[in-house]
């Protein structure tokens, strides 16, 4: 930029730049010197041909590149020229707190979507096909999905996108490029510098062998049943399905699943635990994310905390309802009606709600001593006097046939 100095760098372009930190060990040296080497050939080719994009031809089919990172998303727009893939536009988006804890789907169709919005005119003028090994195109048309998914899918229904599986890498690399240096949001920077010693904790157990627990809960016209499927250190496979015999919610029916998939592993002597759920709102309340509002939810999550607390390491973790198919059949199984199983599971029948457990008071068996009103007592039941004089004298005139029939 030009200013009453002369022409400078803009610091806004380079804040990337300076904020690089030192390398602290081999790995970060060696990313270091290819990030330095990948820049030098980008400078010293910069001078033969500068990088200039490309303008598409009317109703040409323009083909697309998308990245995800953990802490931002790139778009890549392409046209093909002779064989030559060229590159039309390119955005990039940083993520912030909450987009940071979409899943990898939600921020590819997320990429896409600020696409649309970048560059319109290309999506209204031109057939885009999006070239990744992510199912969009399944997960878009689904009628499954609510929520954010569902509105993302009708903004990219009003556009002629395409999706197919891409064979080449060549834009590939410039989308990962756009996503790899993106701007970190600061919410996110803060959050890695923040490391307290919980975190620590849970990444030195990592390394120990924890049982694996897929839970799910389902409710259809024909009941309520819960699948779960524990796998043990030792990779052994456990299946249970639970048929419900009473009225619940699928929310409630999901709660039900992981309070018996944690009973079983406690049951089992498991002391870490790592469950999988494709329940959002479970693994959003247990996790903090989201508040529970409603009493039963509320009486669920505070047993779900009870019977954590007894565990060394717990970890909840949310899953596509994709990779959890072998809970979800258990939990369908439990609600059919057909008897010839392929193969022997244990279903048993579950009457009642897990109620939480009320408060139990010990009692504490105390030693009994002579007490100052064990001579009245005696006098009043069975009219036996002390035999010293000095406490006889004051029950003799005791007489009162109320007071004896009330003892």
């Amino acid at each position: 930029m030009v200013t009453h100095r002369g022409i400078e760098v803009n610091p806004n372009q380079i804040k990337a730049i300076n904020d690089l930190q030192a390398p602290r060990n081999p790995k970060e040296v060696q990313k270091l010197t290819g990030m330095t080497a990948a820049l030098n050939r980008f400078i010293s080719k910069s001078t033969e041909r500068p990088p200039i994009m490309s303008s598409p031809k009317v109703d040409e089919v323009l083909f697309a590149y998308l990245a995800v990172a953990p802490h931002a998303v790139s778009f890549v727009l392409i046209r093909e020229d002779s064989g030559v893939q060229r590159p039309v536009y390119y955005v990039s988006k940083s993520l912030h707190e909450a987009e940071v804890r979409y899943l990898s789907l939600e921020k590819a169709i997320l990429a896409v979507v600020h696409a649309t919005r970048k560059f319109p005119h290309y999506f209204q003028a031109h057939t885009v096909v999006i070239l990744t090994q992510l199912p969009l195109k399944s997960i878009l048309r689904s009628v499954d999905y609510t929520g954010r998914i569902a509105k993302w899918g009708t903004i990219l229904g009003a556009f002629d996108i395409k999706y197919m599986p891409h064979t080449s890498v060549k834009g590939q690399v410039l989308a990962d490029l756009v996503a790899e240096f993106a701007e970190f949001p600061k919410e996110v920077n803060m959050k890695q510098d923040n490391v307290d010693e919980k975190s620590v904790g849970l990444i030195s157990t990592q390394g120990i062998s924890s049982w694996r627990v897929y839970v799910d809960g389902a409710t259809n016209q024909w009941g309520a049943g819960l699948g779960l499927v524990l796998i043990s250190p030792e990779e052994v496979i456990i299946e249970k399905s639970l048929r419900l015999g009473f009225s619940t919610t699928n929310n409630e029916a999901e709660y039900e699943a992981l309070l018996m998939g944690m009973s079983m592993v406690q049951k089992m002597g498991g002391k870490i635990a790592e469950l999988f759920s494709d329940s959002r709102l479970v693994v959003g309340q247990v996790k903090g994310e989201l508040e529970a509002r409603d009493p039963r939810m509320q009486g669920y999550l505070s047993q779900v905390r009870r019977i954590q607390t007894k565990f060394e390491s717990f970890d909840l973790s949310h899953i596509p309802r994709g990779e959890n198919t072998h809970a979800d059949s258990l939990a369908t199984l439990a609600t059919s009606s057909v008897r010839n199983f392929p193969r022997l599971i244990i279903v048993e029948d579950l009457h009642t709600p897990t109620s939480p457990e009320k408060d139990v008071c010990q009692v504490y068996q105390a030693s009994l001593s002579s007490s100052w009103m064990d001579p009245i007592l005696k006098f009043l039941k069975s009219d036996i006097l002390p035999e010293e004089k000095v406490k006889a004298e004051p029950l003799a005139n005791i007489r009162d046939v109320d007071v004896k029939k009330f003892i």
